[in-house]
């Protein structure tokens, strides 16, 4: 979508009336432009003869659509005998517009770069139908299938209040997809430029302060919920119902520039072991699951105490150092997914969008102030206006230091250019690794501290093993029975991938078809089979493995 351009052929007249001398002559493209849009609505005004121009297009002979009572008929007879004329006497009133404007045209009409967009829509807030986990493997299998994203959309209706549903269904996206949050743009519709459903807003306030204001109130929930404080993204407001209004065209044509923009100057970011969150239904599931396994652990024990009391408390030993392990590897996990999540070199950026009208005296200009994560850093601005050329530039920018390796950068950027207005970001950028230098340093103290008490523990649980001897048929049976009771709770308890849920997919959806009977001893073995056919931690155990109930 592009807005109007200049004209890039000579105008054909039939016999209707000719624009002045003046406007034909004109050699500046702008007074020949705003002369023959004068020219139109004169025409437009007359009983016999009227114009329109189709939406988005070009004032071009070609593409416009004349039609009236009186000219339609006129036109068609009148054009094979005066076409000739008319085109040879507007050629020598205007100095042969078509060949003065096939220059400008050649030069600055150049056709923009184009882009490829895949977008996948996914159920709005409050329309999953209790199918969250269902909707997100989907999301996930058709991301899995790209290899990467460039930004999210969420499109809200203008006016429709920040719920609780619409919170939590924003903060799953925000923790599923932790790569992405930088490159977020929000989608208003229903903005109503006009205020035709609103006439009050017309004597107290105006369409720029009320985009403004649903501006604050989704960045202030966006930051409360997601405990960002320094959250910013970019808002596109939109209006469809336009009917034959050209101005409302015009704004929606603009906005679609400013829209697609947006996206074209997101980079792409690669998804790799991409992270799953549980859904309520299917924590609900696991908490039924974990309750049994739990119950078949303390029975387990309790049964090898009877047998014989040194196995016994041996077992409980090994028990508690069971989760003494889990505890330490879901530290060590948590610890390891933090590191892979800022130990790099990819930029850890801070943005301001900013955004300026056209002034009819001077240039816009706006001061924009972000501070930087660390003493290295790089400074962008990025055109977001949608225009064929970039006009923006910084005029001027000041570093000042602010402590601890942190500098205020203040710039002044302006759009040194008549009639032009303004919408851009500016971008300062670190790398993660210089942001996070301390807290890499500290997690990776703690990663080697927690992987020796890890190794303690471990060849802790080897030696009691081995301590064992040898065991009678039946407390074999209980020992592998509590071994594998205790590697099923551990798995249910550890974080997942995507692939991880893959795998499990299959038993969840039968259970939660169950009608809430998925605590069931059926449930629980049906489980366990499917640990030790699909997923390789389950695989490791199957030749050893016992049903736990």
């Amino acid at each position: 979508l592009h807005p109007l351009e200049k004209p890039t052929q000579v105008l054909k007249f039939a016999d209707f009336p000719e624009p002045s001398e003046d406007v034909c002559a004109s050699s500046d493209p702008t007074q020949y432009n705003d002369g023959m849009r004068s020219y139109w609505k004169q025409l437009q005004r007359d009983d016999d003869y009227t114009a329109n121009v189709a939406h988005g297009e070009p004032l071009v002979a070609g593409r416009s659509l004349l039609q009236g009572a009186n000219l339609a008929a006129q036109i068609r007879e009148s054009l094979k005998q005066s076409m000739k004329e008319k085109i040879s006497n507007q050629r020598a009133k205007a100095g042969s517009l078509g060949n003065k404007y096939k220059s400008f045209h050649d030069e600055e009409q150049k056709a923009p770069p184009q882009i490829q967009v895949y977008a996948l829509d996914t159920p709005g807030v409050e329309d999953t139908k209790g199918e969250d986990d269902e909707h997100i493997q989907n999301i996930i299998d058709a991301v899995i299938g790209l290899e990467s994203l460039s930004g999210l959309v969420m499109v809200t209706k203008c006016g429709c209040p920040i719920t609780p549903a619409w919170k939590n269904q924003i903060l799953r996206y925000w923790r599923q997809f932790p790569m992405m949050r930088a490159q977020w743009i929000f989608v208003h519709t229903a903005s109503d430029p006009y205020a035709k459903n609103n006439p009050q807003r017309r004597k107290t306030s105006s369409f720029e302060a009320s985009c403004a204001s649903r501006v604050r109130v989704v960045d202030e929930a966006m930051r409360d919920v997601t405990e960002d404080k320094s959250f910013s993204a970019a808002h596109v407001f939109v209006e469809c119902d336009i009917e034959d209004e050209e101005v409302l065209k015009a704004v929606l044509a603009k906005k679609h520039n400013n829209f697609f923009t947006h996206i074209a100057n997101f980079t792409p970011v690669p998804i790799d072991n991409l992270p799953f969150q549980k859904g309520p239904r299917l924590l609900e599931i696991d908490a039924s699951l974990l309750a049994s396994i739990e119950a078949i652990i303390e029975s387990s024990t309790a049964t090898l105490v009877e047998v014989k009391d040194s196995l016994g408390r041996l077992l409980e030993l090994r028990n508690k150092h069971a989760k003494e392990t889990e505890h330490h590897k879901l530290n060590l996990a948590a610890i390891e997914m933090e590191l892979n999540q800022i130990d790099h070199d990819d930029d850890v950026e801070n943005v301001e969008y900013f955004r300026e009208p056209w002034r009819l005296f001077g240039y816009p200009e706006v001061t924009v102030k972000l501070m930087s994560r660390h003493t290295r850093f790089t400074t962008s601005v990025i055109d977001t206006s949608g225009y064929s050329r970039e006009y923006m530039k910084v005029k001027n920018q000041t570093n000042t230091p602010m402590g601890e390796g942190r500098q205020l950068i203040e710039m002044t950027i302006h759009t040194p250019h008549l009639f032009t207005s303004m919408n851009g970001k500016a971008v300062v950028a670190s790398k993660s690794s210089d942001v996070y230098a301390d807290r890499i340093i500290l997690l990776k103290e703690n990663l080697a501290q927690v992987k020796s008490i890890l190794g303690e523990e471990v060849a802790a649980q080897k030696l009691e093993e081995e301590e064992l001897g040898v065991w009678q048929e039946e407390e074999q049976h209980t020992v592998r029975r509590h071994k594998i009771a205790i590697e099923m709770r551990n798995f249910i308890k550890t974080p997942w991938t995507c692939e991880t849920y893959r795998a499990m997919r299959p038993f969840y959806d039968e259970a939660k078809a169950s009608q809430g009977e998925y605590c069931s001893a059926t449930s629980l073995r049906k489980f366990q089979r499917a640990w030790l056919e699909n997923v390789p931690e389950g695989r490791d155990l199957a030749e050893q493995s016992v049903d736990v109930i």
